[in-house]
């Protein structure tokens, strides 16, 4: 009675270290290709667009750190002349 090809141990070791190797292969080619052309990006450097209206608070990026006044305008402030 013939042995299978898959019934062999060394033939089950060498299509184990191939794979193996193979799994590796890819993997540094995935890493050389993402490092070597980095996804693009919409806002690449500009920034977040953030808008606010009717009197409403947009943040865009690091508020650590930050004072949000809220309340009336003050007298002299140009905001308070708007209706």
């Amino acid at each position: 009675m013939a042995k299978s090809f898959i019934d062999s141990k060394e033939t089950r070791e060498r299509l184990a270290f191939l794979g193996g190797g193979l799994v590796v292969v890819i993997a540094g080619l995935w890493t050389a290709f993402v490092y070597f052309f980095p996804p693009k990006s919409a806002a690449s450097s500009s920034g977040p667009n953030v808008t606010a209206t009717s009197g409403s608070v947009a943040v865009g990026g690091s508020v650590t750190n930050s004072t949000l006044t809220a309340g009336a305008p003050a007298a002299g402030d140009p905001a308070s002349k708007r209706k």
